[in-house]
């Protein structure tokens, strides 16, 4: 026995030894092949990175031909669809306007490079040359060589695109782009065959060849004409429809090379030293190969240990036998589900737990071969609550035979209801508790999915509370949120279980009825929801009301996707605002055109800002007494290309829910200013300024400006502000208003009476003056409760030390009547319409000159 016990250390240390040295050649050779495939790897990466070098300087090339054709094609279509292109330069060439006034002319060379800007007839003939910046008198056909009849036909078939065509051609020799389009007046004009043609050349010279390098570091970049099917890469071939081929060629660093001659000999030194180290390692482990056995046996035992902790630290073990009966119950399963052990010892267990027992086989057969595969089960803990656990099991066996099954079981509860709480969460909005957007879509897809026709539709509502905003302002943000929490109520309160009510955000909601069946259907569930919305809520004692316009779409006949629905609906919601609010309004196709209409009009205002399409008229204001003229309103226009000239109240509301409104009230009041400096050193100018203008911050500084550029006295300029500036945002309205008349500025309150709380204003807000509204004194002529009205407000304004100007004067009873009621000032159609700036000065140069005489009379 103990030369047997002796023998079996030496029997494993040899069997040790032989398998470690045969490892450890092993080792040598993987670490070998190693080093090898870093080698190969690395020649590859390199050349594989010269290549790739090639490859993006090749795509660089081309983005930097697209770019600079791009920018010079967009210049090309601006300026070829310019209707004052077309209209000075299609019957005749008017040299003055095209070169002098520098609308096509040297510009064109120092901005975009353009070495040749020609117009030609529809015969290809030159009627208009300007070569290097110079009007040139050359044909354009001896000056480039080149297909250009084939390059006007193209650009004559791609009009109707509103698109340009190109071609590579040469001047002398050198490759040149050449770009032409279509001179057209507008996009209704279709006969293109009599349209003249505008060309740009852009000849790529070196210098700008040099720029192109410089830019997308293409080393010594150059252009040839031909193509170069031959020549070595880095290179690129430029083929337009029309025209020659042209070929780009450049230098490229060989960065890969350089690298691979750097690292390659580094890593072949790296390789011997590393196989000195490794044979030397070799020794050191075959020497230390007898200290296996006793860290194999330290291993297990320590493997022994840590299995004993993690079975012991497990939520609660059990064992069954054969028949999944249980016959031990760790101590902490009294101590997690507050059962006693001893009741449920024989019992089976899967009346503890609910699970499907034959799932308990074939886990605990999976489980000994592929690592634990849990169950999932439900449990009644002591208290009745359910617990959701996690089974694990495994098989024990005696040989063949099966003994029992034993293993772990995990609370998984709190992990369970956090997910039910975050999948709540992901789809309901956290202030109201509805759905959200996420969940709107997928329950609207999952309805159009399942096919909707006359019989089954669903109705789409978009809701968007009324006067919501001053609630917000007036009680705070926890009352605005209380009162989204009553709508949200109010909402489900008129719905069905069937249907889906969603928060977008802010107070903006959706309804999807599914159980409307017809419009009037729909109809009745509109009004409920109107009416119930505006039921009063209470806040902290207060009682307050918000109504909501409800914009209404129907599926399938509507839109057969959920973006198309939502967006119809936004549109028939903003028709019912736009109606008048508290109301509902069904899509109709025509809601979509007038949106249609409202972007172009948009579009055509943006370029009207940059064109200078928009005018200044002048209304004259006289003293009530004796006429004299003390100044006027500037009262801008449009002057549309397409529909004439445009009213304030076309467009004005545009600009300011487009922001427009800033850019062109800046352009007003300079341009008023100016016109002022021309009346004299007394006369005063009246600008109306919007009331989002005073909801940014740089009003006064843009104000400060356009005095300090004009120069005008700031007394002779008057802003007129509407009461809505004050319901918005009173306090900020306040501290800007005071900040105007710290720059000396007058102050009016524009259609004074209008308002509930203006009298109100008049005493807290610095204004100078106030302009009686035009419905006061349309009355003066058969109304007395008009006179009395207006006697009381020329009063009151006298008793505030405020100059009382009324408008809309139209008889010479109403100006008798202000005369004989003391008004200050007045203006309307009876005393002067608005007129443009020039017969306006000569107004003002009139009434001055008649003003010396009757001073000199005088004397």
């Amino acid at each position: 026995m103990t030369l047997h016990t002796a023998a079996n250390p030496l029997s494993a240390s040899a069997g040790y030894t032989a398998i470690t040295r045969k490892a450890s050649l092993s080792f040598v050779y993987v670490v070998a092949a190693l080093f090898i495939t870093a080698g190969l790897a690395l020649v590859y990466l390199c050349l594989a990175l010269d290549e790739h070098q090639v490859s993006h300087s090749e795509t660089d090339a081309a983005r930097a031909m697209e770019s600079r054709q791009d920018k010079i094609g967009t210049a090309l279509a601006d300026y070829a669809f310019w209707y004052d292109a077309y209209k000075y330069m299609h019957d005749a060439i008017d040299t003055t306007w095209a070169f002098e006034g520098d609308n096509i002319g040297p510009s064109l060379f120092s901005t975009y490079g353009l070495d040749g800007v020609f117009i030609l007839g529809p015969d290809a003939t030159t009627r208009y040359g300007v070569i290097n910046g110079v009007l040139s008198d050359t044909p354009a056909t001896d000056w480039i060589t080149g297909d250009v009849p084939a390059l006007l036909q193209e650009a004559r078939e791609k009009s109707a695109d509103d698109a340009i065509a190109y071609a590579y051609f040469s001047v002398a020799g050198v490759p040149t782009v050449m770009s032409a389009a279509v001179m057209r007046p507008d996009n209704s004009f279709d006969d293109f065959a009599a349209l003249s043609y505008l060309v740009y050349v852009d000849v790529l010279t070196e210098a700008k060849l040099k720029v192109i390098d410089q830019a997308f570091d293409l080393d010594d970049l150059k252009a040839t004409l031909g193509n170069l099917p031959d020549a070595s890469s880095p290179k690129l071939t430029l083929q337009a429809k029309v025209g020659l081929p042209v070929t780009l060629q450049w230098n490229s660093e060989d960065l890969g090379l350089s690298l691979l001659k750097t690292y390659l000999p580094l890593l072949f030194l790296v390789g011997v030293l590393v196989a000195v180290l490794v044979c030397w390692l070799r020794k050191r482990v075959l020497h230390a190969t007898h200290m296996i056995d006793a860290a194999q046996q330290a291993l297990q035992i320590s493997e022994q240990r840590f299995k004993n902790i993690s079975e012991a630290s497990s939520d609660w073990i059990w064992e069954t036998d054969s028949e999944q009966n249980l016959t031990y119950l760790s101590d902490r399963f009294g101590q997690l589900t507050g059962l006693p052990r001893e009741q449920w010892l024989g019992r089976p267990l899967f009346e503890l737990l609910a699970y499907d027992t034959r799932l308990l086989a074939v886990s605990a057969e999976l489980g000994a071969s592929n690592g634990r595969r849990p169950i999932p089960c439900e449990m009644n803990a002591a208290n009745d609550s359910l617990r959701y656990c996690q089974l694990s099991a495994r098989a024990v066996r005696s040989g063949a035979q099966l003994l029992g099954f034993q293993g772990t079981v995990c609370d998984i509860t709190e992990e369970i209801e956090a997910k039910a709480r975050i999948e709540h969460i992901s789809q309901h909005d956290a202030l109201t508790g509805l759905a959200n957007r996420h969940r709107l879509n997928h329950f609207i897809n999952s309805r159009l999915s399942e096919g909707l026709n006359a019989d089954r539709p669903v109705y789409l509502l978009a809701l968007d509370l009324d006067r919501f905003k001053p609630i917000n302002d007036a009680f705070g943000h926890a009352a605005g949120d209380l009162v989204l929490r009553e709508i949200a109520n109010a909402l489900n309160s008129c719905t069905r279980s069937t249907d889906l009510v969603a928060r977008l955000g802010g107070d903006e909601f959706v309804v999807v009825a599914t159980d409307c069946k017809s419009p009037e259907q729909a109809e009745g569930l509109c009004q409920r929801l109107i009416d119930r919305i505006n039921q009063p809520i209470t806040i902290a004692g207060n009682e307050v009301s918000v109504g909501t316009s409800i914009g209404v779409v129907c599926a399938p006949f509507d839109g057969i996707t959920g973006e198309d629905l939502l967006r119809y609906a936004d549109i028939a919601l903003y028709e019912a605002k736009s109606s008048g609010r508290n109301m509902f309004r069904f899509y109709e196709p025509a809601m979509n055109e007038r949106i249609m209409e409202r972007r172009q009009l948009e579009i055509d205002m943006r370029h009207a800002l940059r064109r200078r399409e928009f005018r200044l008229d002048f209304q004259p204001r006289y003293e009530a007494a004796g006429q004299h003229l003390v100044g006027a309103e500037a009262l801008v226009r449009w002057h549309h290309p397409t529909k004439g000239l445009l009213p304030p109240d076309s467009f004005i509301q545009l600009a300011e829910e487009t922001g427009l409104i800033i850019e062109l009230s800046d352009w007003v009041m300079q341009e008023a200013c100016m016109n002022a400096l021309t009346w004299g050193d007394t006369m005063m100018v009246s600008v109306n300024l919007s009331s989002v203008e005073f909801q940014r911050n740089d009003l006064v500084e843009r104000v400060a400006a356009a005095l300090k550029i004009t120069g005008l006295s700031p007394e002779r300029l008057e802003l007129e502000i509407t009461e809505s500036v004050m319901l918005e945002d009173a306090a900020a309205a306040l501290i800007t208003m005071n900040q105007l008349k710290a720059l000396g500025v007058r102050l009016s309150m524009d259609d004074f009476g209008t308002g509930y709380s203006s009298l109100s204003y008049l005493r807290t807000y610095p204004f100078d003056g106030i302009k009686i509204d035009r419905s006061f004194i349309s009355g003066l002529d058969h109304s007395q409760s008009s006179e009395a009205i207006v006697h009381a407000i020329v009063s009151m304004g006298h008793a505030l030390s405020l100059t009382v100007t009324a408008e809309g004067i139209e008889t010479v009873t109403q100006l008798g009547k202000l005369t004989e009621l003391a008004c200050d000032q007045a203006q309307g159609f009876y005393l002067g319409r608005p007129i443009a700036p020039e017969p306006f000065k000569r107004i003002v140069s009139e009434h001055q000159a008649q003003a010396t005489h009757r001073a000199t009379a005088g004397r």
